[in-house]
């Protein structure tokens, strides 16, 4: 049910017209028929009281001479008016003298039912002048009042109510009928003048509303009286008022996006040509850096004096840092350029462990901290090589800001996840400084830029490592309460030992026969150097033809280690399949590229040859010689 509070303007408006007046109708068209009525039945009584006292006066000689029938005859003239339905004269002692009467006919529905609808009785002493004495002791007015005292007889007159009672109907019927008629004409009326109020009102909350959708351009009739005239001008005035507003606005948004726009098109040219420098120059830079690390290597293998020893150590530590800063910038240019490729397989965290405690113990050693790994049997699907550059830059973070504290490095399960975490104790991070370390070059504690304490790439390498792996990254930290970084990845059945190989044990490569090919001079001297340090017989030429030239009329080579771009005719694994044409078996082949790109590594991968990225770790060139000659 619709409560009153919750009409629309319009039956309000109704309600409002109509009420008052069918309220007074009804009053009055009630008070004047209720008046009506009352006269009516006054006057009903009054003809019937007349009658009887015409009947009295008419039957006073009958009466006192005891004629009845003349008494009938009067009896029956007094019973032909109208209502009347008995007519009887008595004796003074109560005799009937004359009696006439008819049956009542009902000639009309009465709407009023009434408690007494008997007939109406009057009844009138006939009286005669009597004796007149003549008695000077009596006054005129005891005189008077014995004439009056003189009785006949007495008449009974007896009227219907019939009459009075249809003439009541007519009148109520009546009534209704004119209360239903106002009633009628003050909705009509109500109506017509609702849409008079209403009408309007409405149209100006159809334009608000239009307002509210961002139609400005709709307007409201000017019409009605002065105040509903000046609503709607007012109305109009407003909408003219926001639509001149919002065509401003508009121009100020299409001209704040168009700069917006133009400026972020700027951004991304910036970004797009910053990334292209950075992946054309990898190879110009990894070079050089590749043959300082491997001459670099080679010398660090010769004895040296103290103080000479020393100077290879700095050497090599400065290049080392080099070759860091420059792998940071490649793998941030290659992460934002989306060129570096995943390789997802099920492997067991221990082994990463044990490479990390390896990799960082000496350095936590020296820093006089504590590094901790909880072992784990735990396997997980991930790329193994990400990962673990994940882990060595948090590890490498902690290291830096827990000064003479602890490191932990543990992993638990959690239903199919395993969380990866990294604790330290250290100062800790201020929460709203915790986005803000993950971006490029952001240092917290390094104003003065110190290159002991990083490059600040870290952190942003690995939340872009995350991202691309789809592990979740979550850091909780407080001031002075030292930071746990958290990895969550899916956790993976582990392998079989059967399914598994088994690292391959130290290898003498004395006398090992490998042909190396490389366009860069020094980068060629410097790998045929560390070859050779490690007992190797190395044949080098700067491209393939002349190492073909070299050996010529010698036994083919035992493992090939190619430059990827060393020849004009022949680039990456066409160069080995040109030279392998000429041996008389499938010689090994390892190729070394400074382009980081995953075409270059995905044209390796489909020919089966291993791909080394310039500068190349002799760790690395070594394990994988290994391999090769082992296989």
């Amino acid at each position: 049910m619709i409560r009153p509070e919750d009409w629309d303007i319009r039956p309000r408006a109704i309600l409002i017209a109509m009420l008052p007046t069918v309220v007074m109708a009804t009053v009055l068209i009630a008070y004047f028929t209720t008046s009506r009525l009352s006269d009516l039945e006054e006057a009903h009584v009054q003809r019937g009281k007349a009658l009887a006292r015409q009947l009295a006066a008419a039957s006073e000689y009958g009466v006192f001479s005891g004629n009845q029938d003349n008494l009938r005859k009067l009896a029956n003239s007094i019973l032909q008016e109208k209502d009347v339905v008995r007519v009887a004269v008595f004796s003074p002692q109560q005799e009937v003298l004359a009696d006439s009467s008819r049956s009542l006919q009902t000639t009309a529905v009465n709407l009023v039912p009434h408690e007494n609808n008997a007939p109406l009785r009057f009844r009138e002493p006939v009286a005669g002048p009597g004796v007149s004495l003549d008695d000077p002791f009596l006054d005129s007015t005891t005189a008077s009042a014995a004439i009056q005292e003189t009785r006949h007889g007495e008449v009974l007159v007896e009227m219907s109510r019939e009459s009075l009672r249809a003439e009541e109907s007519r009148l109520l019927r009546n009534a209704f009928l004119m209360v239903v008629t106002v009633l009628l004409a003050s909705v009509a009326l109500a109506m017509r003048m609702s849409r008079g109020i209403s009408g309007p009102i409405l149209r100006v909350a159809s334009a608000v509303a239009s307002f509210g959708q961002g139609n400005f351009s709709a307007r409201v009739p000017v019409e009605g009286g002065k105040t509903l005239s000046t609503l709607a001008a007012g109305v109009n005035e407003m909408a003219d008022r926001l639509g001149a507003s919002q065509e401003d606005l508009q121009r100020q948004i299409d001209a704040a996006t168009s700069e917006l726009k133009e400026k972020k098109e700027e951004a991304e040219q910036g970004n797009r040509a910053k990334t292209r420098f950075l992946a054309a120059a990898s190879h110009d830079l990894r070079q050089p850096m590749h043959a300082l690390g491997l001459f670099v290597a080679e010398l660090g293998q010769k004895p040296h004096a103290p103080d000479t020893r020393r100077l290879v150590e700095q050497i090599a530590v400065s290049a080392e840092t080099m070759e860091n800063l420059l792998d940071s910038l490649l793998d941030i240019s290659r992460l934002d350029a989306g060129v570096l490729d995943r390789q997802i397989k099920p492997f067991p965290l221990q082994p990463l462990f044990e490479r990390i405690d390896v990799d960082y113990r000496r350095e936590a050693e020296v820093r006089k901290q504590r590094l901790r790994l909880r072992p784990t049997p735990l396997w997980v699907e991930s790329d193994p090589l990400l990962l673990e550059r994940i882990l060595h830059n948090l590890i490498s973070n902690a290291l830096r800001y827990a000064p003479r504290g602890t490191i932990l490095l543990a992993a638990r399960r959690r239903g199919q996840r395993v969380r990866i975490e990294v604790r330290d104790n250290g100062p800790g991070i201020a929460p709203e400084a915790q986005e803000a370390i993950f971006q490029e070059f952001v240092q917290l504690d390094n104003p003065e830029r110190n290159r002991a304490k990083g490059l600040g790439l870290g952190l942003a390498i690995v939340r872009r490592l995350t991202n691309l792996l789809q592990h979740p990254l979550s850091l909780h930290s407080l001031p002075g309460k030292g930071a746990l970084f958290a990895i969550e990845l899916p956790l993976a059945t582990p392998v079989t030992a059967s399914d598994r190989h088994a690292p391959p044990a130290p290898h003498s490569f004395q006398g090992l026969h490998v042909a190396l090919v490389d366009d860069d001079e020094l980068a060629l001297a410097g790998t045929t150097g560390l070859l050779e340090s490690w007992g190797c017989q190395v044949s080098a030429a700067t491209s393939p033809d002349a190492l073909l030239a070299t050996l010529a009329g010698q036994a083919p080579p035992d493992v090939l280690v190619c430059d990827y771009q060393s020849g004009r005719e022949h680039i990456g694994p066409a160069i080995v399949t040109h030279l392998r044409g000429h041996f008389s078996r499938p010689v090994p082949a390892i190729l070394l590229s400074g382009d980081t790109s995953t075409e270059v590594a995905g044209e390796a991968q489909q020919a089966g040859i291993p791909l080394l990225h310039k500068p190349v770790r002799p760790a690395k060139l070594r394990a994988l010689l290994q391999r090769k000659t082992q296989a």
